[in-house]
């Protein structure tokens, strides 16, 4: 019983929509003036997890009705119905989250029925009630769709003579929903290539924009003083941050776009816009282009202003620590211990402690004051698997500038174990770390023994192989090797 659908749709159900659901099934207008209460209730004694092994038909059915013998057929049908009824308490429930949604029904009945004033009154509610939340991923369709039901009003009303205006409003709109869909895909499928190598040159999709003159649309949107032109531009940079990826331009043009217009959108687009942005710098800066970081770290401060990086008042830690990570590359060493102090409290309690002592470990990393990096680590143990993978790393850092040599080749096995046992790293990170740790030993042997043609092969090695970690790093340690060896000769 423990499989069936039902169950598993009241295994997602929180306490309140428990509570919620038992009211919908009370409910004659619901439940058909059958009484499933009593079901109901031998069910909710096995949530949340619905895995006890008494939680059979013939237990469900014994507590129901004590002595009798056991119906099939009618467990069956009370289950059956209320799997019903929990469907149709999702559709509710999904219904009271979309307001739209919602008024669109009620404003569809009054156009069913000819009323016609009630429904004209209803659209004008439901285009300031979107309005109100700004432009998001659905705004364009839905005024599209508000035009189409202005449309039907006036032939309801025999005022054709108002049709002309109305269409070209929705045409308008059905292009910038276009726009922003197309915008959407276009990123999706170079994230794809960039994740999986995935090609996307060869799709229906890149021949048919590429093969678009947008850009001339967008200056005819300006021309024309169209009103949303700027937002035009939006989706029209964003589509060509993927097609000419190498193109930089397209990244400082939409950074602009975005911060003078940022107000116009629902928090949720805001942080889609953030992200492809942020995005783009990270995946050049993975390519070795560190030309973005300043950019980037700009952006950074600018969400931060605008509270775009928050998630239900919350900052997600892997955001946290990208952010620090710029401000340090940049050395703007005060800028973050403001940061730190600050923004911890922003994440979830749990997090604080350890986020805070690994950030001054990062910064007196790149401080070079390798004595209190080690302090800091060693003054809690880091519970999530990331953290300890941030921890490792820094540690197998250190070591190296400290010149802990048997220190570091020691600590080398165990963090290879780690990578190798800990089942809740992903295979690709331990994939990757493994690598780093291999390159490492290498890079060591390298060193050692003044081999200069194994070094210009792991450099090699590194460049191509984006996928190993800390790639960036090494390649910059392999280059201050070189460059100390060149100043030797010269003096020498």
């Amino acid at each position: 019983m423990n499989n069936l659908k039902l169950i598993n749709i009241l295994r997602t159900f929180s306490k309140t929509e428990m509570k919620e659901f038992e009211k919908f099934i009370s409910s004659t207008f619901f439940n058909k003036g059958r009484n499933y209460i009593p079901f109901f209730n031998q069910l909710k004694k096995f949530y949340p997890e619905f895995d006890d092994e008494k939680m059979t038909p013939e237990y469900v059915y014994s507590k129901m009705h004590p002595g009798k013998n056991f119906n099939k057929q009618m467990i069956w049908n009370m289950t059956s119905s209320m799997l019903t009824m929990a469907e149709d308490f999702l559709r509710y429930e999904s219904l009271k989250k979309n307001k739209f949604l919602k008024e669109q029904q009620v404003a569809g009945e009054f156009l069913e029925r000819r009323l016609s004033s009630y429904y004209k009154k209803k659209l004008n509610e439901m285009e300031s009630a979107l309005d109100s939340l700004g432009i998001g991923a659905e705004y364009f369709r839905h005024k599209a769709e508000l035009e189409d039901g202005r449309m039907a009003y006036h032939f309801i009303e025999d005022t054709q003579q108002f049709l002309p205006e109305l269409v070209k409003k929705r045409a308008d709109y059905v292009i910038l929903h276009f726009m922003r869909e197309l915008s959407d895909i276009v990123g999706s499928l170079r994230t794809s290539k960039s994740m999986y190598n995935s090609r996307y040159d060869n799709t229906l999709t890149y021949k048919f924009v590429t093969n678009l003159k947008l850009d001339k649309i967008v200056e005819y949107a300006y021309g024309v003083n169209f009103k949303y032109a700027a937002l035009l531009d939006i989706y029209y940079e964003t589509i060509m941050l993927s097609l000419e990826f190498d193109d930089k331009q397209h990244f400082f043009r939409l950074k602009e776009l975005f911060e003078k217009n940022h107000h116009l959108f629902t928090r949720e687009e805001k942080q889609l816009v953030a992200a492809e942005l942020t995005n783009y710098c990270v995946q050049k800066m993975n390519e070795g282009d560190s030309s973005l970081r300043q950019a980037n770290f700009e952006l950074d401060k600018f969400k931060l202003k605008e509270e775009i990086v928050f998630i239900s008042r919350l900052m997600p830690k892997v955001t946290f620590m990208q952010i620090l990570g710029n401000a340090l590359y940049v050395k703007d060493f005060e800028w973050a211990k403001t940061y730190i102090e600050e923004y911890i409290p922003k994440l979830k309690p749990s997090y604080q402690k350890p986020t805070r002592l690994l950030c001054y470990a990062y910064l007196y990393y790149v401080q070079k004051d390798y004595g209190k990096v080690l302090e800091n680590l060693s003054k809690t143990e880091f519970i999530d698997s990331l953290d300890k993978i941030y921890v490792r790393t820094l540690y197998i850092r250190t070591y190296f500038e400290m010149k802990e040599i048997e220190t570091l080749r020691s600590y080398f096995e165990t963090t290879r174990h780690f990578y190798e046992k800990n089942p809740y790293v992903s295979n690709t990170l331990r994939s990757n770390n493994i690598k780093f740790i291999s390159c490492m030993s290498r890079l060591l042997s390298a060193m050692e023994s003044k081999d200069e043609f194994e070094l210009e092969k792991l450099k090699k090695n590194l460049t191509e192989d984006q996928t190993i970690a800390n790639n960036i790093w090494m390649i910059e340690k392999i280059d201050e090797y070189f460059s100390m060896r060149k100043s030797n000769k010269k003096r020498s």
